[in-house]
């Protein structure tokens, strides 16, 4: 096998949504650099498993990185949302009290929210003024810590839009590429990263790498932090239930956890979960119980949630750390090695809060960083089908006939949506589904799947059983039967 060498002034190892926001953010400024990912496609990781939160920034303790970089976080996420064309919508929170004795729980989280700069955050007293904002809560709910900062947003969209900017603004990415091990040279004061198609030579490395940050620091031998997995299951609900749920919902939160939620996406789905539930390993799997859980602290909140509606689950992973905090920071072993880790909820929050932190760490490891000016901050989605406005349709479909053929019937994804993101550079099913929806609707790609296969083979120009779900060998075919 051919192995490549790169060189290039900063590594992200990682590309979920803190690695490609720190790559988006790196662009700024004159440096090379390179983003090492194992997968085949970004934000495959703990950013696409996720309850889609942009939070207001009042539910972590004080003095915790968690706390201070979320508010900061979500001001960022809005303004950078619209830059880079990024789906979100600003829908407002409640933590809702089910009985009198919770709402001190309210008041110290209002008075967090307060201390943290939040403007537009008070308690909502009376059920009867709670469900004009909210009509299918629970009659039991007696108060409610209403943060109107909050808003819903597609994680895994997120980061193929910083990823797309990111390789605008000439970010090298290096997919299908796990770290197998990192050797410092000091007399050359460079880092030697090897992947299995090639060896990266960088002078600074960003440890971005989620539930796998502690086994990359350990590869330098710094050992100072662990990262204990946390499995969070969800329900997803179809479309058809919009207006359901109108605000983030969350129970009054316990332990390590924000409490469960029930949320409408922007998408017009609604979920309910996480469950909470530490793991050994990858684990993604979806459980009886877990989802029993989740239903049954979610139907106290939402006694009348529509459970025939419900189309898939999914699970994620929290990478929590021992100290239950974001560890940000130049590694003590050596300090061109930058932990980013420990990067759970608010995680996605505070993406662009922490890449900002990231770059000021490196001024003040004395890198110089001056600024590109060829910077391009502005990125476009690719025109969509619309659901709604069909005289946008026939003007799409003028200039591309192929978006008179619907792929998807259940979110209508267009043959020429499809196309166009193969060309960009997706290759499997997955990243078509991430990208255009293309498999996400009711019936979970039953009626789309082997269409999809088909333009992939078509375009590619590759035998119809080359097609994979996400890459390796995640084959979706074994061979043709004649």
């Amino acid at each position: 096998m051919n192995i490549k060498s790169i060189k290039k002034d900063i590594a992200i190892i990682g590309a979920g949504i803190i690695g490609c926001a720190v790559a988006r953010e790196l662009s700024r400024y004159k440096k090379t650099v390179v983003v090492v990912e194992k997968e085949v496609d970004v934000g495959w990781g703990t950013t696409k498993a996720n309850s889609g939160i942009i939070h207001a920034g009042y539910s972590d303790k004080v003095g915790t990185a968690r706390l201070n970089l979320s508010h900061s976080g979500n001001i960022l996420f809005r303004k950078y949302a619209q830059e880079l064309d990024i789906p979100i919508k600003n829908v407002g929170s409640l933590v809702n009290a089910l009985d009198k004795s919770q709402i001190g729980v309210l008041e110290e989280l209002l008075n967090i929210g307060k201390g943290n700069g939040i403007g537009s955050i008070e308690i909502i007293f009376n059920n009867e003024n709670i469900k004009k904002i909210e009509p299918n809560i629970s009659d039991k709910v007696c108060a409610a810590l209403y943060a109107k900062e909050a808003c819903i947003v597609s994680p895994y969209e997120a980061a193929i839009a910083l990823y797309e900017n990111a390789s605008e603004n000439s970010i090298k990415f290096l997919f299908d590429s796990e770290v197998s091990d990192i050797i410092y040279n000091k007399s050359a004061n460079l880092f030697y990263i090897k992947t299995p198609h090639a060896n990266v030579e960088a002078s600074f490395i960003i440890n971005c790498a989620g539930v796998f940050s502690d086994k990359i620091a350990m590869m330098i031998g710094d050992d100072s932090f662990s990262i204990n997995p946390a499995k969070g299951e969800y329900l997803v609900f179809d479309t058809e239930t919009y207006g359901f749920v109108n605000k983030i919902n969350f129970s009054i939160p316990v332990g390590e956890t924000k409490g469960v939620l029930v949320a409408p996406t922007v998408d017009k789905n609604f979920i309910i979960g996480p469950s909470y539930e530490k793991v050994d390993g990858y684990d993604v799997s979806t459980t009886r119980e877990g989802l029993k859980g989740i239903r049954q602290k979610a139907e106290k909140l939402f006694p009348n949630i529509p459970y025939n509606s419900a189309i898939t689950s999914f699970a994620g992973l929290r990478a929590a750390s021992n100290s239950n905090d974001f560890i940000i920071g130049p590694s003590h072993v050596n300090n061109k090695f930058i932990n980013v880790a420990g990067i759970q909820s608010p995680g996605l929050t505070c993406a662009f809060s922490i890449s900002k932190l990231v770059v000021n760490i490196l001024k003040d490891l004395g890198i110089k960083l001056r600024n590109n000016n060829k910077f391009m901050p502005v990125r476009k989605r690719l025109m969509k089908f619309n659901k709604e406005n069909y005289e946008k349709n026939r003007e799409l479909f003028k200039k591309d006939n192929q978006y008179g053929e619907i792929v998807c019937r259940c979110e209508k994804v267009t043959e020429a949506e499809i196309v166009e993101e193969i060309r960009k550079g997706a290759n499997t099913l997955d990243e078509i589904k991430f990208r255009t929806r293309a498999g996400m609707g009711r019936c979970q790609g039953g009626y789309c799947t082997l269409k999809v296969m088909k333009i992939l083979a078509r375009e590619l120009d590759v035998a119809f059983e080359e097609i994979t779900k996400a890459g390796k060998k995640s084959y979706m075919v074994k061979e043709k039967i004649s």
